[in-house]
């Protein structure tokens, strides 16, 4: 075997080298890892801390936008508006908006949403902050109710007086004149409570206006107390001169109502919450007498009867014995002659007593001892 052979063996004999790559972390991946890690932890703490999504429906989105809107409870931010947008049928707008988690548990169908915008009410200026801050929705949290997240939001604030001393009361009118809500309740000059809202009965064919009297003055309030409408100035000239009557400016410009008793009265029973009260015109209306019994005439008159019309007073020597219900105009087809037909209600007591005897004391009955006087009164 020659030395070239030997060598050959002696090399396919050794065995074959591994190789091993030894591997290294790299520090360029710390940065991304890391980044990771925080945008996972911030991730994870935002939806565990995101609260609860509710829908508002508005009848307008007026000063509202998505985005920047807060809502608030007692100037506390408790969510924001998200998204605002159009109802399906276009009658009002839907109003997206994330509250905060601890308002969870006050989504009920008892919690009520309102918008807060730049108000003057009865001489008080309310959401002054929100001529630069812009409106923001108000609420009332309430945990009473069966839990919700669809809401409609109320156009007006709700009543701020439920839950503090004092009485509710509703007055009944034919219309509301210029009381409003906020509108001032005085008793004897002092202000003491407020109109806090109004509403439109239907079956009645008036308004119906509640109030708050606080406490300790709901304790002045009987059963034999009168309301009057208060607003504006009430002037009367008599032959005793000229009447000057009104409350304050806040009265004359936003309207007001005032309570007492009427004259020579004696306080009744205190008036329970909610008592239903009339609402008269002025407060020397208060003092005119009610009567239960009423019976009416029937007159004729063939004279000018300008300016009398159905309220008119009906008078025996200077003393209101009745009042004109109504006027109306005839016309005897045949003789041409016209007839003035003006019905009038006796009082009962002596109203009554005095009409009658004027109708009996007269054999035609379709002349009789009354009088159109230049007010348009009846005056016999």
């Amino acid at each position: 075997m020659n030395e070239g052979d030997s060598e050959m063996k002696h090399v396919k004999q050794a065995p074959e080298a591994i190789v091993q790559t030894k591997r290294t972390f790299s520090i360029i991946w710390v940065v991304p890892i890391i980044a990771l890690l925080i945008g996972g932890t911030l991730a994870f703490k935002a939806m565990s801390e995101k609260g609860p999504e509710i829908i508002i429906t508005f009848e307008t989105a007026d000063g509202l936008v998505a985005g920047k809107t807060q809502i608030k409870f007692k100037d506390v931010e408790v969510g924001k508006v998200t998204q605002i947008e159009l109802s399906e049928d276009q009658s009002g707008v839907v109003v997206t908006a994330e509250m905060t988690p601890n308002a969870k548990s006050y989504l009920t169908d008892k919690t009520d949403f309102w918008v807060v915008r730049a108000k003057i009410v009865a001489g008080e200026v309310y959401g002054l902050s929100t001529l630069l801050s812009g409106a923001y929705i108000g609420c009332n949290l309430s945990t009473e109710g069966q839990k919700t997240k669809d809401f409609n939001g109320l156009e007006k604030p709700p009543l701020v007086t439920v839950g503090m001393p004092g009485h509710h009361f509703v007055l009944q009118s034919k219309e509301l004149g210029s009381l409003d809500r906020g509108s001032p309740v005085y008793y004897r000059g002092i202000k003491v409570g407020q109109v806090v809202d109004y509403d439109f009965n239907h079956e009645r064919d008036g308004v119906d206006i509640k109030l708050f009297v606080g406490a300790p003055f709901h304790n002045k309030v009987y059963e034999n107390s009168r309301f009057w409408n208060a607003s504006g100035v009430d002037l009367t000239m008599d032959a005793t001169g000229i009447k000057l009557d009104t409350q304050s400016l806040v009265s004359i410009m936003l309207g007001g109502v005032s309570f007492d008793l009427p004259k020579d009265q004696t306080p009744g029973a205190p008036a329970e919450e909610d008592k239903i009260f009339k609402l008269f015109k002025d407060r020397a209306s208060i003092e005119e007498k009610t009567y239960t019994v009423k019976k009416f005439f029937m007159m004729y008159f063939d004279q000018n009867v300008r300016g009398l019309s159905a309220g008119a007073p009906v008078e025996m020597k200077g003393i209101r014995i009745g009042e004109v219900v109504d006027v109306k105009l005839e016309i005897n087809k045949e003789t041409q002659k016209v007839n003035i037909p003006v019905l009038i209600m006796g009082e009962s007591g002596t109203g009554k007593s005095l009409i009658a005897r004027a109708i009996h004391d007269f054999s035609d009955r379709r002349t009789l001892p009354f009088v159109v006087v230049g007010a348009g009164d009846l005056q016999g």
